[in-house]
C-alpha cells in the first residue's frame, strides 16, 4: 500500500476528535485518493489494491457502521465494474468514479438529516446533547440559520484527555448559538431543564441497541424518567443492516450501547423512524440509499 494511504488510514484509526459523519467521507475521500494514485499494471492487480484499501478501512473503525456500509457497497460496485473493464486505466477511472459519486451522496444524505433533525428545534427552548456528532451540530446550525433562538446544554462527555463537550461548544459558538457545558456528574439534574434531547450514533444494530459516546445511555435513561423526547440524529448508512455488530455485547471505553426503545426516534434522511421500523429494515434498504446515483 502507497505510504501517504498508509498514513491517512492510520489517522483515521487513531482519530478522536471527529463525528462518525465525518469519519465516513474522509474514508470514502481515502478511496478515491487511493484510485488517483494507484498504478498497478493489470486490472487484477488494481482490483487487489483497492481491495486492500477497502479492507485497511474497515478494520480502522469497526464500531462505525457507515464505513462499513460504504466501503463494502464500493467493492460490490468496483468488482463489477471490473467485469467490463478492458484495462487498468478504465477501472481506475470507474474506481475514483465510485469513490467520488459515495462522497456526494453521503454529503447529500447528510444535509437531508440535518434538515429533519433541525425542525425538531423550536425557538426559545433548551436543547441537551453529549459526545460529539458533526450531525447534532448541523442541524443545530442549521435551526439557528432558520431563525430559531434557542440554548444548547452540551454534557462534557469527557474520555481520557479529550471533552467532547468542548468540542461541541467550539463549533456552535461560531454559529452565534448559546452553549453552556454541563459537567458528566450534573447529567441527572440537568436534564430537567431540557425541553430536548439530541444525541448523533456511531451505529444502529437491528437486534435492538444503538452505539454512541458515553453518556449517552444515562441521557436517554434521565429523559425517559423525565418525559423529554430523546432522539438520536444520523443517515441510514449509521444502520447495520449486515449484522456487522450482531456480536457485539460490551462498547469499548468512551462508548454506550443504547436500547433503541428508549428512543423518540432515529431522524434519518427518510424522516424519523420508530424502532418497530428499523427492525424492518433490510440490507437493500440500506445499500437501496447508495443506488441513487447522481449523474
Amino acid at each position: 500500500m502507497i505510504l501517504s494511504l498508509r498514513k491517512s488510514i492510520n489517522g483515521l484509526k487513531r482519530d478522536r476528535e471527529h463525528g462518525a459523519g465525518w469519519l465516513t467521507q474522509r474514508a470514502m475521500e481515502i478511496l478515491r485518493e487511493a484510485a488517483s494514485l494507484d498504478q498497478a499494471a493489470t486490472t487484477e492487480k488494481l482490483l487487489a489494491s483497492l481491495a486492500g484499501v477497502t479492507a485497511a478501512l474497515l478494520e480502522a473503525r469497526p464500531a462505525m457502521v457507515s464505513i462499513a456500509n460504504y466501503a463494502l457497497y464500493y467493492r460490490d460496485e468496483l468488482a463489477s465494474a471490473a467485469l467490463t473493464s478492458r484495462s487498468p486505466q478504465r477501472l481506475k477511472k470507474a474506481a475514483f468514479s465510485i469513490a467520488d459519486r459515495l462522497i456526494k451522496l453521503h454529503q447529500k444524505s447528510a444535509a437531508s438529516v440535518a434538515r429533519n433533525a433541525a425542525r425538531l428545534v423550536a425557538g426559545r427552548s433548551i436543547v441537551m446533547t453529549c459526545s460529539y456528532s458533526s450531525a447534532v451540530c448541523s442541524a443545530l446550525e442549521m435551526a439557528r440559520r432558520g431563525g430559531r433562538d434557542f440554548k444548547v446544554l452540551a454534557v462534557e462527555s469527557r474520555h481520557k484527555k479529550v471533552s467532547y463537550g468542548e468540542m461541541t461548544l467550539q463549533r456552535l459558538q461560531q454559529s452565534g448559538i448559546s452553549v453552556r457545558i454541563v459537567p458528566d456528574s450534573q447529567v441527572g439534574w440537568q436534564a430537567a431543564r431540557a425541553d430536548l434531547m439530541l444525541c448523533g450514533a456511531d451505529g444502529v444494530s437491528l437486534h435492538g441497541w444503538m452505539i454512541n459516546g458515553t453518556p449517552s445511555l444515562e441521557l436517554a435513561q434521565m429523559a425517559r424518567r423525565r418525559g423529554r423526547p430523546f432522539y438520536a440524529v444520523c443517515e441510514i448508512s449509521k444502520i447495520d443492516a449486515r449484522g456487522l455488530t450482531a456480536g457485539l455485547r460490551e462498547a469499548e471505553a468512551g462508548l454506550d450501547l443504547l436500547p433503541l426503545e428508549l428512543l423518540s426516534g432515529l431522524v434519518t434522511e427518510r424522516g424519523i423512524l420508530q424502532s418497530a421500523e428499523i427492525y424492518k429494515l433490510t440490507i437493500e434498504d440500506i445499500i437501496g440509499s447508495a443506488s441513487e446515483r447522481p449523474r
